[in-house]
């Protein structure tokens, strides 16, 4: 079986943390907006900015992975581990990726994203699971 190329994990491994990262700020965008916070605006002004320079980076993404004809599927997940398979090149690669390990990659990219904004929202990331 072929290896995935560099480009090819990375851009599967973009796909995966972007689409967790997506979910986890919806819910907490709309837990903010129910939240007797007293200066919400901000926090919810700035999750947001967030979203949409995420979903820009998330339709890149998709675009290159159907570029290179990738494909990315979750197939099961429990309390420990998620399973996705990614389709490549005509083959099928199954990949687990521990919870935690998600959880934690998810924080952090998150936490640089709202670090290192630029008054444009316009900031280079790189983000994969390591």
């Amino acid at each position: 079986m072929a290896k995935l190329t560099v480009e090819e994990e990375r851009l599967s491994e973009s796909y995966i943390l972007y689409e967790l990262m997506r979910r986890v700020l919806e819910k907490d965008l709309v837990k903010m907006n129910q939240s007797p916070l007293k200066l919400k605006g901000p926090y919810i002004h700035l999750v947001e900015h967030t979203l949409q320079d995420l979903s820009k980076e998330l339709f890149e993404t998709k675009a290159r992975m159907k570029h290179l004809n990738i494909k990315v599927e979750l197939n099961d997940y429990d309390d420990t581990f998620s399973e996705y398979t990614i389709f490549y090149r005509g083959y099928a690669l199954t990949a687990k990726y521990l919870n935690a390990h998600l959880k934690n990659q998810v924080a952090e990219t998150i936490e640089s994203w709202f670090l290192h904004r630029k008054n444009d929202g316009q900031t280079k990331r790189d983000s994969s699971i390591h």
